[in-house]
Formats: structure tokens, sequence, C-alpha cells
């Protein structure tokens, strides 16, 4: 059996260790990954490749991610494979396509929209879905699983489970914005506070008190947000390593900050898990939170991850922070 992974190039190190399980399960099976060396000769044409692959695949498995909706190859590939073979293996009512998706695509939304809609989506991060598909391979095309499948599973959903923290960038998955008590008097709301965000860092500039009157009242806090929408799994980290921390670099521009606050909220009513209280000087600020220190099944649903400052935490009325190197270590 000759089976077809199609993927987004960043998501090679998970694809290829499936690719491994699943020539492990079956002698017959042999898995066609572009990303595999030698798969693809020196001087063969790519696309070219690719749809000679197409024409001979049993099986195609498109593993959607947030890199391969990205991917316009990885789209136009999925979208040829689907043309290509329906009409293939239509006539003979056979299954062809079966989609995986990485966090944080949702199964229920992988093909939403598409002519694809009502083909069954696994997870590639589940147990469940996996012996889901390999129940297909031994029933509908005979193949053998082999042995020690228990093990090898278990084997496969520990290392890609290890890839995907080592490789998950929890500012990247997450919406970024701030707030701040409104209920005080304001004729812009960057005039409390605005931020920019770059590759690596988020900074941030506030001013309890803009239009310099005697007596104004200061907003109760003003808050950097990083909001999950799909909720952030951080209990996993614990799994593999019961020291992990949180970890960012808070660099104290103005020595404006006294301290700042992190808070955890988890649900979709945002309920605050766990609150920790920070010490900050001027200059950087290397700063960590113990993941141990919050263990509980809250922690699987992470809904926000909040920088808070209070008027009592500041030294002067403006200032400017910058928080970056945020990861789980």
């Amino acid at each position: 059996m000759r089976i077809f992974i199609s993927h987004a190039s960043k998501n090679k190190e998970i694809v290829l260790k499936f690719a491994d399980f699943l020539e492990e399960v079956n002698n017959d099976i042999e898995v066609f990954c572009s990303s595999e060396s030698g798969n693809i000769k020196v001087g063969k044409n790519f696309i070219e490749t690719i749809f000679e692959e197409l024409n001979h695949c049993d099986l195609f498995i498109p593993i959607i991610s947030k890199e391969y909706y990205a991917s316009k190859f990885c789209m136009t590939e999925l979208g040829v494979a689907y043309s290509y073979l329906y009409k293939k293996y239509q006539k003979q009512e056979e299954d062809y396509i079966f989609p995986f998706v990485l966090y944080p695509v949702q199964k229920g939304e992988a093909l939403s929209g598409t002519p694809m809609a009502n083909i069954q989506v696994g997870e590639l991060s589940s147990e469940e879905d996996i012996r889901s598909f390999l129940s297909y391979l031994k029933e509908d095309r005979n193949l053998n699983v082999g042995s020690g499948i228990n093990r090898k599973l278990h084997s496969f959903k520990y290392d890609i489970d290890q890839i995907y923290l080592k490789n998950q960038n929890i500012v990247e998955i997450s919406r970024i914005n701030v707030y701040f008590d409104d209920s005080i008097n304001y004729k812009k709301r960057s005039d409390i506070v605005d931020y920019s965000v770059t590759e690596t860092s988020i900074m941030v500039n506030f001013n309890m008190n803009p239009y310099e009157q005697v007596g104004n009242k200061y907003p109760n806090f003003i808050s950097l947000v990083l909001r999950y929408v799909d909720k952030l799994d951080l209990g996993r980290y614990l799994d593999f390593n019961p020291s992990a921390r949180f970890q960012f670099i808070l660099t104290n521009f103005t020595n404006s900050l006294k301290k700042i606050y992190v808070e955890f909220k988890y649900s979709d009513n945002h309920v605050i898990l766990e609150t920790f209280e920070l010490p900050v000087v001027y200059g950087e600020n290397h700063l960590e939170i113990s993941l141990e220190k919050m263990r509980s099944k809250a922690l699987n649903n992470i809904s926000e991850i909040c920088f808070v400052i209070h008027p009592e935490d500041v030294v002067e009325e403006e200032g400017m922070f910058k928080v970056e190197s945020i990861k789980i270590h």
C-alpha cells in the first residue's frame, strides 16, 4: 500500500514520525513524504513527482495545520488530490482521503466550507483517532497491523507530544490585546495604553494620567492579554517535565514599574486560576513561574495569560516596558 502524506514543511519533524510509525505498523505500507530525504531525486521536477505519486497512491493523508492553510502549494495539492482521487476511487465507493489535524486546528473546522466538509477528520495526537484509522486499514484494506501496536502507538504519541511542545510558540498562537478599567474618562484608548508586536517581543506604552489633570482618577488596572480561543494546554508540559516553568523577560525601560502581576485564567468565562506578584527593577528582568504551583485540571484549559499593572505598581504615571522570550521550559 502506497500512502501519500501532504504537509507543510514546518511540520516536517512530526510528519516524519508519523510516516515511520505507519511503516512500522505493516511492512507492506510505503509512505511518500516530500520532506523525507531521497523521496524526490536530484534533478527531478518537484511538481511532476508530486503528481506521479498522487497517480500511484492508495491513500492520501493531508496533515492540516495553521502552516498548511498558509501554504498555497499545500492547499493546491489538497484540491488537486481531492479532484483527481475522487475520479479514481469514487466509482468503487472506496475511501481515499484521511485528513488529520495538528493543534490548534480543530477537527470540526478543518475542512468546513470545502467539498470535503463531510469527510471524517482525525487528530494526529489522539490515540483514539489513530486506532480508528488502523481499524480501517485492517478491516477495509485487509492489512495486518502487526504485533505490539499498543507499545508503538504510545511511543508515537509520546514522541509527537514532545516535538509539539518543544516547537509550540505560545505567543504566536495567541490573540494579543491590551485592556484597562474604562470607567475613567478618556478620549482615545491609546492615550491610556498602546502596544506593538514584533516577531520576538511585545512593547507596551502606558499613561495613568494622559491629560495631566490634578486629582484625575487612574485606571484600576492596565493589562496586556494573550488570549487563547482554542484554549492552551499547559498541563501537558508537566507530563514531560515536573519542573516546567513559565518564563519571560520583562524590560523596564523607564524605571516606571515596581512590580507586575501575571494572571492565568481558564474556561470560556476567563476564571482566574492563579495570580503571581513579581517585583521588577530597572532594565532586564528574567522572570519565571513554576507550573507545578498551578497543577489542576484547569491548567489544561488556559484561556488567557495576563500581564497586569495597577496604580500602586508604578513609580511614574507614564512608562514603557517590553515583554519577550515568553516560553515554557
